[in-house]
């Protein structure tokens, strides 16, 4: 009997044989009915139906893998035809690796790779390990259900739907890669819908918000060049750590640089701080221009991440808890900090002082304490932080932070990075992060990707021409820049629509430009009439003026400027007499 019913599950199981292997799935059938003692048995009628449903899907299913095989050897000699060889199966454990030698149009990132290879690895061990699916040894064993069944699986994760996507293309498109290769006879991934994208997109900044930023970076000179290049240029936080002296024209006043991202050359003209920030550097002695920030990014690019994110927390950017936003709790105020007044040192030259003091710790001690003070030291100037330095040393965190003081008293200069507590502002310019339908983390909504929305907001708000936008982002198309880029807050929207329309248009009831009296009439170069004078429009203006703010300083400066020359047109005007 192929069906099978096993004492402990309550579903139907098929037997079946192909090629020599036995292979036993799950019907997802579920067995109904009072179960008689043996599957060769009469069982009472709800048995026997749900024993029917069972056997006419098992049928369908020994069809399909006679089709699928029928399909793979039909594949196997068109292929024995063309090249006079046969194609070999292809074992799953082997699948990242192929994938790594699969011609593909351009190479990805070791950012990429790795993430790919990660996505990989789970896809094989849940194969490995799901019940149904411990037959399937090849990648052509793969089936559209277990392709299914796995994307179900990230789903319940809890990813959000740009993840679930991407990983959902990416498996599609390797196995596309492979079907020769892996005697794949139908892509499993093909069918497998998309979800929704729920996108949250980057917030800018505006005008005060990046003086906030400017001034806080003069606190940290490592991360400033690379913040300073990110504000001016638009250009990805890889970029800019990266950024060569062969990119940059500082005659002509140009940065061209071919993205890691897309592989898109872009031209990007050198606003004045972008300039002086890189004349600083001239001379060097590297091939890159901000060099430590290079050999970091390289290292750890976590490291810059960390650097940005504490410098965001200093100028005004961080989360606010929900019990500190409602009033509910009020956290204890930090106590008055020292300012620390040693000097902050480059990286380079911080971790030239900080060995000189290790070297001069006495070696009978302990035996081992050079070597952990200077791991710890290392990673720490590279960026990472004190929590998962002790975890990756299995040390506790206070025994980091004895050793940093150490070296930081022994040398004379700042070792700790600023504190958050100490340098965080009062006052909340705004969130970092931001809720999400969807997603195994909060959604980051200012970070180093900001300042290149910033910079597409800022050019296009100010009318600078989608053509000249696109050259300096390297984005190929429109849609991708108005759909992901261009985020104008909704103050700094209206107040740019309103800048662009005839002043009659945005003119308030209160300062909206009168007309003259209508006993004001002229015929023929005479007036008739006795008017009022110039005082109602004058003090209409006056009253512009005296309301006017920062926000609507254009809107009134236009409506002051029709109101006076009113009054002028009347001061202007000829003779009220008759002529005989």
């Amino acid at each position: 009997m192929p069906l099978e019913m096993r004492k402990t599950s309550q579903w139907w199981y098929g037997r079946y044989n192909v090629d020599g292997k036995v292979h036993v799935v799950n019907l997802k059938i579920r067995i109904e009915g009072e179960r008689p003692d043996s599957i060769t048995q009469d069982g009472d009628k709800t048995f026997e139906r749900s024993k029917g449903k069972a056997l006419e899907k098992f049928e369908t299913l020994v069809e399909d893998a006679k089709s699928k095989k029928m399909s793979a050897e039909y594949v196997q000699k068109l292929h024995e035809i063309r090249t006079g060889r046969r194609i070999d199966s292809m074992p799953l454990e082997k699948f990242a690796g192929e994938w790594d030698t699969a011609p593909r149009k351009r190479k990805g990132s070791k950012r990429y790779v790795k993430q790919a290879h990660a996505l990989f690895g789970r896809f094989v061990a849940f194969i490995r390990k799901h019940e149904d699916f411990k037959a399937a040894e090849t990648l052509a064993d793969v089936t559209p259900e277990m392709a299914e069944a796995f994307m179900q699986g990230e789903r319940a994760r809890g990813v959000s739907g740009r993840t679930y996507n991407a990983a959902l293309i990416l498996l599609r498109s390797a196995f596309k890669a492979l079907t020769q290769k892996a005697n794949i006879a139908r892509n499993p991934f093909v069918g497998i819908p998309t979800l929704y994208e729920d996108t949250t997109h980057r917030k800018p900044f505006n005008q005060k918000e990046l003086e906030a930023i400017l001034n806080a970076v003069e606190a940290d000179p490592f991360i400033r060049p690379v913040i300073v290049t990110g504000i001016c240029t638009a250009m990805r936080r890889g970029d800019c750590c990266l950024l060569r002296w062969v990119n940059v024209d500082v005659d002509a006043g140009f940065v061209r640089v071919k993205t890691a991202k897309t592989g898109e050359t872009v031209e990007i003209p050198m606003l004045p701080i972008l300039r002086a920030e890189i004349a600083k550097h001239e001379g060097n002695g590297s091939e890159f221009v901000f060099p430590e920030q290079a050999r970091m990014f390289q290292k750890n690019a976590q490291g810059i991440t960390y650097r940005v994110k504490n410098l965001l927390e200093q100028a005004g950017f961080y989360d606010v808890d929900e019990e500190e936003e409602s009033g509910e709790k009020k956290e204890p105020k930090p106590k008055a900090v020292e300012v620390d007044t040693r000097p902050l040192l480059p990286a380079a030259a911080l971790l030239e002082q900080g060995m000189k003091v290790i070297a001069e710790v006495p070696e009978d001690r302990s035996p081992r304490k050079r070597e952990r003070m200077t791991e710890v030291f290392q990673a720490y100037v590279a960026g990472t932080g004190l929590r998962e330095i002790a975890q990756r040393m299995g040390i506790s965190k206070s025994s980091v932070s004895l050793y940093l003081h150490e070296i930081e008293n022994g040398a004379g200069v700042r070792v700790f990075r600023p504190g958050h507590a100490a340098t965080r502002p009062a006052k909340c310019l705004g969130a970092a992060s931001a809720d999400r339908n969807g997603g195994l983390r909060r959604a980051s909504v200012r970070d180093f990707h900001s300042f290149r929305v910033t910079w597409i907001t800022l050019a296009l708000a100010a009318g600078v021409p989608m053509e000249l936008v696109t050259r300096v982002t390297g984005h190929k198309t429109v849609d991708v820049v108005l759909k992901h880029y261009f985020r104008p807050g909704r103050e700094d929207f209206r107040r740019t629509i309103e800048g662009a329309m005839p002043a009659f248009m945005t003119a308030s009831e209160s300062t909206a430009p009168k007309a003259l009296p209508a006993a004001m009439v002229t015929v023929a170069g005479v007036s008739y009439g006795q008017p009022t004078g110039p005082g109602e429009p004058l003090e209409a203006a006056l009253k512009a003026l005296e309301g006017m703010t920062e926000k609507t300083w254009k809107t009134q400066r236009d409506v002051v400027a029709v109101l006076v020359k009113q009054a002028k047109e009347w001061v202007d005007q000829p003779s009220l007499q008759r002529t005989p």
